[in-house]
């Protein structure tokens, strides 16, 4: 009967044993090791997935022997970002410093967790801003916008990359610089007799897009209007010569770019009543 029970408990411990190993085979089986994002994606339902991002690594070793040579990039993200339109001009003064240029690009969709992208222009970066310091790019940036401006004095700058002053006389703020116009033509524009007054959901409106030049005057005008009731469609016309006298006679004050006065998009919109 001894000879039974000593047999069953040297079962059960082997059994035992058995299954820890089977456990710890099993853990290690079950961890995948994936070296890019398309093995990640290939195989994003296994639950245990490590992640040796060996593009990053690579970039990075490629960025310290460069540093180490003495070679710097500068690096201009492109994408959803800011466009710059004096890389020509910045590329010449980073020269002077001995600093390359290139560029990379920006996504908005993220890396699975444990990539990163632009390891190479990341690493650079920080050393660029070790050597030179935080405010560095920014204050040769502003000097190569500034060069841009001087070596394109014909260039029409769209309205929304000038510098955000008034542009219409008598305003303090760039936010009177939107309200103003519409209430001093509202004061002097009177409606023809049979106009037939806002009664829809949609509005009605008169557009007038032109060109403020450096020097003040104004080139490139072009008018259009839209009515919501077809009936008003007969004063267009009379719409279009209110609005473009009363543009024509204001002296609007030129837009600058990084304090410098630049030709630039314009528009006055009127929505009628």
């Amino acid at each position: 009967m001894k000879f039974f029970k000593v047999i069953l408990i040297l079962i059960l411990m082997v059994s035992c044993n058995k299954k820890n190993e089977d456990k710890r085979d099993e853990s290690n089986n079950d961890v995948l090791i994936v070296y890019n994002v398309d093995e990640f994606f290939k195989n994003r339902e296994r639950k245990n997935i490590k992640v040796i991002d060996t593009s990053c690594l690579n970039e990075e070793k490629r960025a310290l022997q460069d540093i180490k040579r003495g070679k710097l990039v500068y690096f201009y993200y492109m994408g959803m970002t800011t466009r710059y339109r004096s890389n020509k001009e910045m590329k010449q003064i980073l020269s002077r410093y001995n600093i390359q240029m290139d560029s990379a690009l920006t996504y908005c969709i993220a890396m699975p967790k444990g990539f990163r992208r632009n390891c190479y222009s990341t690493l650079m970066d920080k050393e660029i801003e070790k050597k030179y310091g935080s405010k560095f790019i920014d204050s040769l940036r502003n000097i190569a916008e500034k060069q841009f401006v001087i070596n394109n004095p014909d260039f029409v700058f769209p309205f929304d990359e000038c510098d955000t002053i008034s542009r219409y006389p008598g305003t303090k703020n760039y936010d009177d610089f939107f309200k103003k116009p519409d209430d001093d033509f509202s004061k002097q524009f009177i409606y023809p007799k049979g106009y037939y007054y806002k009664n829809e959901k949609d509005f009605s409106s008169t557009n007038v897009s032109f060109v403020l030049n450096k020097n003040g005057t104004l080139t490139d005008i072009e008018t259009d209007c839209s009515f919501a009731n077809s009936q008003n469609e007969k004063f267009e016309e009379y719409f279009k010569l209110k609005a473009e006298n009363f543009v024509k006679h204001v002296k609007w004050i030129p837009a600058k770019h990084n304090g410098i006065n630049v030709n630039s998009e314009m528009r006055f919109l009127y929505f009628h009543k």
